[in-house]
């Protein structure tokens, strides 16, 4: 996000109003983002969009209460207390870095190199370097650390994205960041597979995602057994407020067909679940 856009989210976020001009940078977020809509010549943001706005802000390391004036006059050394972005604050603060593997036995393929790594591993890059020397024609993002660190240990059936899937962590707070994995995604422009949690929250990300083709999850009736066993209901309570009203209105088939199984379950059902479990054939949705 370039400074401009995060003061007009900041305005955004911190006003009690659901419709705002459209101007360029809120129109040119909506096309990006896919959050909020537009209605004649407004942009329009209800509670659940301003919640996710805020999310993106965070990860940028931004806290949504910041005034959107509060950079008026710092030094850059100063402004890097209110956000990460080197070209307002001197600092790389690694905010561009991408983590990726590939499934077990499969040579990763970047910058003209062809890399087999041991589980357990993985490589790290600069988003920015290394778009344009990425091989691979499909990539498989993972929402959580454990399950992209063990992903030679996970029991699913990933071959609905590809034969030779790049792997790429969605990323944090921190290191390798979730917004730099968005934008890698959206310059990749390859087809993607997102593979995260079975809730709200982890059907949002993937509704978020560029180039998305479907999510990776069991057949219907596995999942919905699995939702039965191991199921947090708690979990589910808690992300539905922010989740619901965009998951309803959700276009992409794949969000479509799983939704409606969860709001059946009531439970959330975390990725890691499938770390060690028995072989579990997936649902090409």
């Amino acid at each position: 996000m370039d400074k401009q856009l995060v003061k007009v989210l900041l305005r955004v976020v911190q006003s009690p109003e659901e419709r705002f001009t459209g101007s360029k940078t809120l129109r040119g977020f909506l096309d990006d983002y896919r959050i909020g809509w537009t209605k004649g010549a407004t942009c329009c943001f209800d509670a659940t969009a301003k919640a996710r706005i805020r999310e993106l802000l965070q990860a940028q390391g931004i806290a949504p209460e910041t005034p959107p004036d509060a950079w008026e006059g710092l030094t850059r050394a100063e402004s890097l207390a209110l956000g990460r972005d080197e070209k307002w604050a001197g600092g790389p603060a690694r905010r561009d870095r991408l983590a990726m593997k590939t499934l077990p036995g499969l040579p990763l393929l970047v910058g003209h190199e062809s890399l087999l790594l041991p589980p357990r591993c993985h490589l790290e890059a600069d988003a920015l370097e290394i778009g344009g020397s990425v091989e691979h024609n499909t990539v498989l993002l993972v929402e959580n650390w454990e399950c992209f660190d063990r992903i030679h240990e996970v029991r699913l059936d990933f071959s609905a994205a590809g034969p030779n899937p790049l792997v790429l962590w969605r990323g944090g707070s921190s290191e390798a960041r979730a917004d730099a994995s968005q934008n890698f995604l959206k310059t990749l422009n390859q087809p993607v597979w997102a593979f995260v949690d079975y809730d709200p929250a982890g059907l949002v990300i993937a509704a978020t995602l560029p180039c998305l083709q479907g999510i990776i999850a069991p057949e219907a009736t596995v999942l919905a057994e699995l939702l039965e066993k191991h199921g947090l209901e708690d979990r589910y309570r808690t992300q539905l407020p922010a989740a619901a009203s965009s998951l309803d209105q959700a276009g992409h088939p794949a969000v479509s067909f799983l939704w409606p199984l969860l709001r059946q379950a009531g439970r959330a059902l975390p990725q890691e679940i499938f770390i060690g479990l028995g072989r579990v054939s997936a649902s090409r949705k």
